[in-house]
């Protein structure tokens, strides 16, 4: 059987020890189970959902704070051009946030002059804050990597070691 989201839109919720709904997670409706080890778990994972309407615009901020920028600060076109993806709810790709701009050439000479650092880095590191909050919002580490634009868990488990230990060398 195969699973079709526009025929079903339904979801399975398991509240199970992990064994038990991994064996059902990788039964015929992988899609759609969502497997909680508690019922404390769920009430996270449902004001988590509530709250995904929101756009990354706290995310980007954070971000901005931790290369040492203030927001007010920047030109009024990167202003504009942070102001543009800021409203998405997820993080863009670069190529998204290029198309804001009148050229390619243009954003990367204006981000460079400002930022001094690359909007893919920069992008990666909303990325990395954007996964942070939905999982301290009760989200599995697998589905904020993928909210977040990262192609595995692995992945994002690297770039959160290496912003936490950034961070504590900055605090010192």
């Amino acid at each position: 059987m195969q699973y079709d989201e526009e025929e079903d839109d339904s979801l399975v919720i398991v509240i199970a020890p992990s064994e038990v709904s991994t064996r059902i997670a990788r039964s015929e409706w992988e899609r759609s189970v969502i497997a909680f080890r508690s019922l404390e778990d769920l009430d996270r994972w449902r004001r988590a959902q509530a709250s995904t309407g929101t756009n990354i615009r706290a995310d980007v901020m954070t971000a901005l704070s931790e290369i040492g920028f203030d927001f007010e600060r920047l030109s009024s076109k990167l202003r504009d051009t942070f102001e543009a993806f800021a409203r998405r709810k997820s993080v863009p790709a670069v190529v998204d946030v290029e198309r804001l701009c009148a050229s390619r050439r243009s954003l990367y000479r204006m981000w460079k002059r400002e930022l001094r650092e690359a909007p893919s880095q920069f992008l990666r590191r909303v990325r990395v804050v954007h996964a942070e909050r939905l999982m301290n919002d009760g989200i599995s580490a697998k589905q904020a990597a993928l909210r977040a634009g990262f192609g595995s868990v692995n992945c994002l488990r690297r770039l959160l070691a290496r912003r936490r230990s950034a961070l504590s060398l900055n605090a010192r």
